[in-house]
This record gives structure tokens, sequence and C-alpha cells, in this order.
């Protein structure tokens, strides 16, 4: 264990030690963890501590538990379902992504920030404009970590939606965060997708957040609003 990991609390380190081997595909998504009696024998701690280091998991969405059963590893959601009350659908029965760019660039400020990157680290940046049925419905600038970007084939930049890709290399994700606004679009993506520059976009900037709590993937995406629903569900 290094000197940094002893530092931190002890609930802290072990929930560390348990997304380490959720990453490493110790635990499949959906399959059940150790009891908290096995992981006290592990670890050699208190039923407190593991319970601390399991409502964490549990609170960011990693694992999940019911009374009466054994925590289990969330199962990955879709990206049009990323969160349980807010549905994503794009109008359409033939999904599909034209690239325009694909390279490693030290110039997106913005996108390092919200990726947590020092300054002198490069983002994977894919320019895109997404398809349905053939034709263009919005213009997408998406950024990955180098490592991430490792993970995807040249031929894979064309996938619709690049989670399921990044799960099978064992690159999940446990939160997403938006931001949903109305935008005017301007000449350069007006072009892209055949509409009028200043024609009303819906705007919507998303951050992805691994399993670890780091993000993976930052993107800004611009909707034709006639190609575009969403629906947000609250319950109590």
């Amino acid at each position: 264990m290094s000197k940094n990991q002893r530092k931190l609390p002890l609930y802290v380190q072990i929930k560390n030690k348990l997304v380490t081997n959720i990453k490493e595909g110790v635990w499949k998504p959906g399959d059940p963890i150790p009891s908290e009696s096995q992981l006290m024998e592990q670890f050699n701690v208190s039923r407190t501590t593991i319970r601390q280091a399991i409502r964490d998991l549990s609170q960011t969405g990693i694992v999940e538990t019911r009374r009466g059963m054994p925590a289990r590893t969330r199962q990955a959601p879709a990206e049009d379902s990323a969160n349980h009350g807010i549905i994503h659908h794009e109008s359409g029965n033939d999904m599909g992504v034209t690239v325009l760019r694909a390279e490693l660039t030290n110039t997106h400020f913005l996108a390092k920030a919200n990726l947590e990157l020092d300054d002198s680290e490069e983002v994977y940046f894919l320019e895109r404009i997404r398809l349905a049925d053939g034709k263009p419905i919005a213009y997408q600038q998406l950024f990955v970590p180098e490592y991430i970007r490792e993970l995807i084939k040249p031929s894979e930049s064309e996938i619709f939606d690049i989670f399921p890709l990044l799960g099978k290399h064992g690159v999940n994700f446990s939160t997403i965060k938006e931001n949903v606004s109305a935008a005017n679009a301007e000449r350069y993506e007006a072009d892209l997708l055949g509409i009028i520059p200043g024609e009303a976009l819906i705007d919507i900037f998303r951050t992805t957040i691994g399993i670890d709590g780091r993000p993976i993937e930052y993107s800004r995406t611009r909707y034709k609003p006639e190609s575009f629903n969403y629906r947000v569900e609250i319950g109590r």
C-alpha cells in the first residue's frame, strides 16, 4: 500500500481496493461481492468500517444493495438510460456516425479541466456528426483521456455509442453529469447539419465518471430539436 493510500481513512482504502477489483474484472457486472464477514476477515477491520465502504460504493452507483441480499456490482447502463431519472431518445432506426476528425490535442483546455488532466497532458478529440437513417441529427465534440484512446481502434471511432465498447475493456461508468440548454447554430455546424445559421439547437455538455471516480469522457453535442427527445422521471 502506498504512503498516500495509508493517509486515507480505512474505509476509503477498502473502498478503493474494491473498486480496483471491479475494474480488473475480479467481479463482473451483476456479480455479488464478498459478504461483510468475509471482507472483515480479509481486511482485518470492523463491520462498521466495511459497511461505510459499501455505503460509499452504493451512493456512487458502483454497487447496489438490498436488505437481506448480498451487495452486487451494478450492471453498466446503456448510454441513453445512464440515469434512472433521465432518458434520451434520438429519433430514427438506423443510427450512425461520420467522423470528421480524430486526433490527440493539447489545446482544448476546457475539456482537459473537465477530465481533470494536467495542462501538459493530451486528450483524444473526436469531431463527429451523429446520423439517424443517414441524415445528420447532431454535431458532437467528444474528448477522452489518452489511455482511453488506446482502447479505441480507428474504425471503432465511428461507433454510435462508445460505452459498450469501453465496457469490454473493463472501463465502466458510474455517473453521467449533463447540462442541457438551448443554443443557436453557428455557421460551421449549421452547414454540417444542413440547417440555417441561427436556428435553434439543443446543447448538451456531458461529463462521464468512471467507477473509480475519475472522468473518462467529456463531450458537447448539439442536436436538431426535431430529432431528440429528453424525458425526466422523478419519483419518491
